[in-house]
């Protein structure tokens, strides 16, 4: 009875291992995630660390006929300071099933008395027909996209689409859903 139990507790815990990090390559180096995905057969998202703690990894796993996929959509890149991924979360934009996510890198910059605390970035990934997801929005296609949050005169100013609500609306006002 005893053995049953150790094997039935070992087998549990293998199971359990394989499911939790089902995203990416590095199960250790998680930052955010996994997040299920409806829109694919046994989806995740998830966000990784790179090795040295700079970048962090978009990754996107899910079943198909030829087996598990599991790839790296993008990789936020340092910039000064390491990428931080503050938000992610799932909408409709342009009539496709989206991904958004609110980056920031801690700038700490001084120009004319004004202090620039973040720098912050929000991209927006719509899904594609061959089952992933490619970049829809970002800073590139609209400004408005990014900003900083600043400090003058001990005043703090938030960077405008400092959240998940602000973005949604923002984005749901403009490329619709």
């Amino acid at each position: 009875m005893k053995n049953i139990i150790i094997k039935f507790i070992a087998l549990s815990m293998l199971l359990v291992s394989s499911l939790v990090y089902a995203c990416g390559d590095n199960p250790n180096a998680m930052a955010q995630g996994p997040f299920k995905d409806s829109a694919f057969n046994n989806g995740v998202i998830c966000f990784q660390n790179s090795p040295d703690k700079r970048d962090v990894d978009f990754y996107q796993s899910y079943s198909s006929v030829n087996g598990k996929v599991n790839k790296i959509i993008d990789t936020f890149s340092y910039s000064d300071a390491p990428a931080e991924v503050s938000s992610v979360f799932f909408t409709t934009l342009d009539g496709k099933r989206s991904v958004v996510v609110l980056l920031r890198w801690n700038v700490n910059y001084f120009t004319n008395g004004v202090q620039y605390l973040y720098h912050y970035e929000v991209k927006a990934y719509n899904t594609t027909k061959d089952s992933g997801y490619e970049l829809f929005l970002d800073s590139d296609r609209d400004p408005n996209l990014s900003g900083f949050q600043t400090k003058n005169n001990e005043k703090v100013s938030n960077y405008k689409l400092d959240n998940a609500s602000k973005i949604k609306k923002y984005l749901h006002s403009k490329y619709g859903d």
